[in-house]
Order: C-alpha cells, then structure tokens, then sequence
C-alpha cells in the first residue's frame, strides 16, 4: 500500500505530530489490516506523551474487531478500564463484535448488559454476533427484547432476524417480521427484501417466495439463485429449470453458486440426464471447475438412481476428491438404499479408516448386514462400535407451537404430550407408505427417477 509508505515518510518528518496525525496513521495501519503496527504505534504515542482519544481507542479495537485479534483488543480494552476511560458506543459495539468473533459469547453479552441501549446499532451487533455464534433462537431474543424497548429497527435489524428466522424455520415468526418491514416503508430495500426471500424460501413457503421474488426493485444473480434454489429443494425442480432459462434470457451470467442450485434440484427430482448436462455445461461453457459440492449432488444424483458404479467411478478418476468423507457418506447412504452390499462395505471401510469414531458408518453397515440377514457380521460391527464407545447423537428438530419454538430429540420421553406426538407420526408415517408405491416409479431400461 504506497500510499500508507507515503504517509509514514511524512509522518516521521513531522517536528511535531498532533494527535490526529498519530490517529491518521494508526486507522492506515488498521485498514491494512496490520493490528500489531496498531499497537506499536500505540505504544510510541503513550510513551511520547500524546493522549489517546476516544477516536484512537476505538480505530483500534473497529481493527481488531475486522481481524479478529483477541489478544490485541484485550489489551486496549484493560487499558481503558484502567485509566477509567467511559467507552463510546463505538467501541462498545466493535469490543463485542470482537468478542463473537473469537467464540467469546458470555463476553460480548457481559458488555450488551452494561452499555446504553438507545438505538438500533448495540442490538443489531448482538443479534448478528449470535448469528455469526449460530445461536438463532437468542438471535431472535434479542430482536423481541429491542422491541419490548421501543428501539426502532432498521434494514441491518431485518436483515439479521430474518436469517434467524431461516435457520429456525420459523415462518409465522418471519411473516411478523415481513408486517413490520411494510410498517416501516423498506419494500424498496434490496437487500432486506433479499433476505425476505430467502426467509420464505428455506421456510418452504415457496409461492410467497416467488411473490416476493416477483415484487423485488431488483433482481440480481442472488435473488435468481435464492428463487432456484427454493424450487429445487422443494420437489420443483422443472420450474427450478424453467427460471434458470429465463435468467439466462436476461443476460444473467451463473456462478458456481447458482449450478449448485440447478445440480441440487436435479438430484431431488431425479433428473439424471438434466444434471449430467448442467454439470458439462457449468464446466465446458462456463469454465467454472466443480467444487466437492458439486460433486457430492452429482454422485447423490446418480447414487439415487441406482447407477452406483458410475458414481464410484467418478471418485476413482478425480484424487483431489477421493478422499473426501462427505462424497464417500453420500455415496456410502446410496449404497444402503439400493443394498448393493459389497460396494457399501468398500466405502465403509475407507470411511472408518478415516474417520473412525464417526458412529453413523457403523450403524449403517451393520442394518446393511441385516438387510441380507448376515447377523455374524452384523454382531461383529456392533460389537466393534460398542468397544470403542460410539453412540449415535440424537437427533434434533423444531417446530412452532402456538408462536413459540419448540425443539424435539429423539428418544425424548419427557414432553407432556407425547402419546399425542406418537399417534400424529404413526399415522402420517402408515400414510406415507400408502402412498410412496404411487408416486415413486422406476424405469428399468434408463434407470433415471422421474
């Protein structure tokens, strides 16, 4: 950075430098991104009788916050409680954005409890720090608990709770939040009616989806790829093809992204041939080379069509993925789907082999064992899996009961109204084998679901 060079030179010629000279270059050096210059600097100018301001400390720990260095962000932090500096909402906001950087939740949440909480940009920095923590339902705590302030939110508000709300599912909690995006005259926001798209979509809510997808001041290659995504992971994969077509009517150029979408959506839809052609397309007129994950839709599009000797194949001809675990989980589930025995045990011995203590391989291959009635070699894995202590993880589901989100594990027998939950699965699980023989058909000449 020449110009950084240039204002170093300067600076050291100076007779007498200013405090905003020595604030100048320490914001360069945090815009560079060189945090240990910051504090040298620092330093220096302590040592030659400058006090620091507030616009020092803060340039500093807004640096430490974009690199993530917990160490040096600390260090100015004690440095302000013990000179009894009171903190402006600037570090405030950037000591706790730090802090959920560097995993440090109960940190960032001890400074939220002290400061002053007046306007939206504190609880926007707490609502996407648990974000960024993946914890979601706190996320949307902290929104329910700003409006309980009366702190009006903003389009930064909107944008993050509306993200929780995709990772939760919590559609009637998203609705709440699109009635309050009106409320506030942001329908002409781009990226807040994006994130309100992507809301619907991973919801499931599909069609109000493509109403907002319809509605927005503009679409780029993001909203395209959302509305595509939405379709393929929703069983509609030919109007997921259709608005591919018409993205690339208008001139809209498809990233890797956007192929990952369209691969996705063949394989949920079995469209074998559609996504053999996409994924040439995406290399030989796009000139995008595959990542794992595109690999992994191809191979679970041909491992749900039973053609698994081709997807074996295509992991023997390509090293740099051969030893991925999550290409080799994906082909080894197929293999249990079409019980072809000796090529599920092929790949669960490359997945033990690196990663043993992964307790999903050996119950796998031990029902496969007794698909075929092998009950020795059954006993054997799960006598092998109880030695080395593996147990298989619950699993864990949400839902909204009466607008509040509720999250289930199974084997949990402590819930009041189990019996009522048992009975609702058993009958819409008789149901679903009524009526999988309907709707799943197979062609044996071309072996492709459809």
């Amino acid at each position: 950075m020449r110009s950084l060079e240039n204002a170093i030179e300067v600076f050291e010629q100076m007779p007498k430098r200013t405090v905003v000279a020595w604030n100048s270059l320490i914001v360069g050096y945090g815009l560079k991104g060189d945090i240990p210059s910051c504090i040298q600097h620092f330093r220096r100018m302590y040592n030659e009788g400058i006090k620091p301001t507030l616009t020092t400390l803060s340039s500093i720990v807004m640096a430490c916050s974009r690199s993530a260095r917990l160490l040096e962000g600390k260090f100015v932090y004690g440095y302000i409680i013990r000179n009894n500096i009171q903190p402006d909402i600037f570090i405030n906001t950037s000591l706790m954005d730090l802090y959920f950087k560097c995993g440090k939740v109960r940190s960032a949440e001890a400074i939220f409890k002290l400061i002053p909480k007046t306007n939206a940009v504190s609880w926007n920095v707490m609502i996407s720090g648990y974000m960024t923590a993946g914890k979601f339902f706190e996320a949307y705590d902290v929104f329910s608990d700003m409006r309980q302030a009366h702190v009006e939110a903003d389009a930064i508000t909107f944008t993050s709770v509306l993200a929780a709300c995709s990772q939760l599912a919590a559609l009637e909690k998203g609705k709440e939040v699109h009635k309050l995006i009106i409320e506030r005259n942001l329908e002409d926001n781009v990226v807040v009616m994006g994130a309100l798209l992507d809301m619907y979509a991973k919801c499931g809510a599909v069609d109000e989806a493509f109403g907002i997808f319809r509605i927005l001041p503009e679409r780029d290659l993001v909203s395209w790829t959302s509305m595509i995504t939405a379709y393929g992971s929703h069983g509609r994969a030919h109007e997921a093809l259709k608005l591919f077509a018409d993205m690339l009517q208008r001139n809209v150029k498809p990233d890797r992204v956007t192929f990952l979408a369209i691969l996705s959506a063949c394989s949920h839809a079995g469209l074998v041939d559609e996504g053999c052609y996409y994924f040439n397309e995406m290399i030989n007129v796009y000139g995008i080379m595959p990542r794992v994950e595109h690999y992994s839709c191809l191979i679970d599009l041909l491992g749900r069509a039973g053609r698994l000797n081709e997807a074996y194949e295509i992991l023997q001809r390509n090293p740099s993925i051969t030893d991925d675990v999550g290409l080799l989980s994906t082909l080894f589930s197929a293999c249990r789907l079409h019980r072809n025995l000796d090529l599920g045990v092929k790949i669960a011995r490359m997945l033990i082999d690196k990663n043993p203590d992964d307790p999903s391989t050996y119950i796998i291959l031990s029902n496969m064992y007794a698909s075929v009635q092998n009950w020795d070699e059954m006993r054997m894995v799960r006598s092998k899996m109880k030695k080395l202590g593996l147990k298989k993880n619950p699993g864990c589901s949400w839902t909204e009961i009466n607008q509040k989100i509720q999250p289930f594990f199974s084997e949990d027998n402590s819930r009041w109204h189990l019996e009522s939950i048992k009975k609702c699965l058993l009958y819409l699980t008789s149901h679903m084998e009524d009526e999988s023989i309907s709707f799943i058909h197979f062609d044996t000449e071309t072996q492709i679901y459809y």
